[in-house]
């Protein structure tokens, strides 16, 4: 009896052993959750990367809106004094053909 309880004890602290086995597993679990994490933290940091770019989106965004508003300023600018100069000068000539006309009927 006394050999079958030693032996008893000694699957006993088999099962502690196994227990203890599981924990370590449990262990394991928790590093691998900790990996979890640090992705998690990785997948913040490219997010925050995203951000960055959009600022950067904007920035050009912006710097686009500028050159385009001053080009067309520019532009508008250069454009609508030379059409209303060669509007005048284009009233002008048809004003001088009329009035030549004119004159030439009356002869």
């Amino acid at each position: 009896m006394e050999i079958e309880e030693g032996v008893t004890e000694a699957e006993g602290g088999a099962l502690e052993a196994e227990a203890e086995n599981m924990e370590g597993e449990e262990g394991i679990t928790e590093a691998e959750a900790g990996n979890m994490e640090v992705e998690g933290g990785v997948t913040e940091a490219e997010v925050g990367n995203m951000e960055a770019e959009e600022g950067v989106t904007e920035a050009d965004g912006g710097i686009m809106e500028d050159d385009l508003e001053e080009a067309m300023k520019a532009e508008r600018g250069v454009k609508e004094p030379h059409l209303e100069e060669a509007a005048d000068h284009e009233g002008g000539v048809m004003e001088a053909k009329e009035i030549q006309g004119r004159f030439t009927k009356k002869q």
